[in-house]
């Protein structure tokens, strides 16, 4: 029964979700142990054109060999209905196995980490060539959150500081528990820029994939004309999360506004083909001109179009038209635009991210021991929420 039992997972990753439900019911200690470590490359999905950031180095490939053996003894715990119905991963305490030795509120700093952009942007006396600094820096902050394991899930009223080479000042807080909202604000000491917004990940696992999108809105606000510029982040999807071949890819449309001087840029990221339901069982999507990865998009101030940019979100973005008169096209390319990291302050407040006990044992190495703190910390939130909601408070 062992290998049958198996071969469903690692040779028909195209089963229903009930018979996949059923199998993963019947699976014994040894069926988990031998699919975990059972070589396969999912090909296919490659081949097809698909793209994406691949995992597969020798370290990554080690790493998955050991978190999967883990997370199937997760899922036998979990329930056959994350395979028929899907699970809400906000919603469950996921196995520390998952996670990386950061709260999400350091993480996401890293989305930030082309500085150098931002502080362009803020020096721009046209509103035109600042619009395409800022969507350059938000595209290569995708390429900046790439990363093998999640962060750990803040706890309200958690916060984390920091500050960039350049001096930027970085202040982030958990401003709600459910939903899980983080806030922030990034200050430029000269003050020609503030870059604030709030985040919302809502994330889910249905089968073999992971879907998420962290929503909310960004903010630059450029003390130059007093003008702000919004954006939104695009969808997150990670294949390859219990078999095959792990990979992540973003997809989806990111909207950037400037009211006061009436610009607007729409940018796809990784546009699918159009095809119809009958022609797509006979066309590839790379036969219908499909392009992985593939940034496109249009600037433009009401009916006119100004500029267009192209690129990819793991390698580079250029406008047609370009900077400082057509000069510079290429705003962003991941091999020679330089990105700088933050750096925590050295005395942060006593709620500080890198303060909860979890996060310090997994930076020891210590996974059982950063499990059960993971447990605690849970369960203390859970019980001061129902706390606030008896007492008539604010349930967040």
């Amino acid at each position: 029964m062992t290998k049958d039992v198996a071969q469903v997972f690692v040779e028909d990753d195209s089963c229903s979700p009930t018979k996949l439900a059923d199998t993963m019911a019947a699976l014994q200690t040894d069926d988990i142990h031998k699919l975990s470590l059972t070589e396969h490359d999912d090909h296919e999905e490659d081949q097809g054109g698909n793209g994406g950031f691949l995992f597969d180095s020798p370290e990554h490939k080690e790493q998955l060999k050991n978190q999967r053996a883990q997370l199937w003894q997760w899922l036998k715990s979990v329930g056959s209905n994350m395979f028929r119905e899907g699970i809400n991963l906000t919603k469950v305490s996921l196995p520390v196995c998952l996670f990386e030795a950061r709260s999400f509120l350091e993480r996401i700093t890293t989305n930030w980490e082309y500085q150098d952009l931002l502080v362009a942007a803020s020096t721009c006396a046209d509103p035109v060539e600042r619009m395409k600094y800022v969507v350059a820096f938000a595209i290569g902050g995708l390429s900046r959150q790439i990363s093998f394991h999640k962060p750990f899930n803040p706890i309200l009223g958690e916060t984390y500081q920091s500050v960039f080479p350049n001096g930027v000042e970085v202040y982030c807080e958990q401003t709600s528990h459910h939903p899980p909202v983080s806030s922030w604000q990034v200050v430029d000491p000269k003050g020609k820029f503030t870059f604030y917004g709030n985040a919302n990940w809502t994330a889910g696992i249905k089968g073999n994939s992971v879907k998420g999108r962290q929503t909310g809105v960004n903010c630059v606000h450029f003390s130059k004309d007093d003008a702000t510029i919004t954006y939104e982040l695009p969808g997150l999807t990670v294949k390859g999360v219990l078999w095959g071949q792990r990979s992540i890819k973003y997809g989806g449309e990111m909207k950037f506004r400037d009211v006061k001087n009436g610009l607007e840029c729409d940018v796809q990221v990784d546009p699918q083909p159009q095809q119809g339901w009958v022609s797509s069982w006979f066309r590839s999507k790379k036969s219908a001109g499909y392009k992985p990865d593939l940034i496109r998009g249009t600037l433009k101030k009401g009916d006119t179009v100004l500029d267009t940019c192209t690129g990819n979100w793991l390698h580079f973005l250029e406008w047609e038209h370009g900077l400082d008169k057509g000069r510079t096209k290429r705003i962003w390319d991941i091999r020679h635009t330089p990105f700088s990291v933050a750096k925590p302050v050295d005395n942060p407040l006593s709620s500080d991210a890198r303060h909860r006990n979890d996060v310090v044992f997994l930076k020891a190495g210590d996974q059982p021991k950063a499990q059960e703190w993971k447990h605690i910390l849970e369960e203390t939130q859970r019980k001061d929420r129902k706390l606030r909601k008896e007492g008539g408070g604010y349930e967040h």
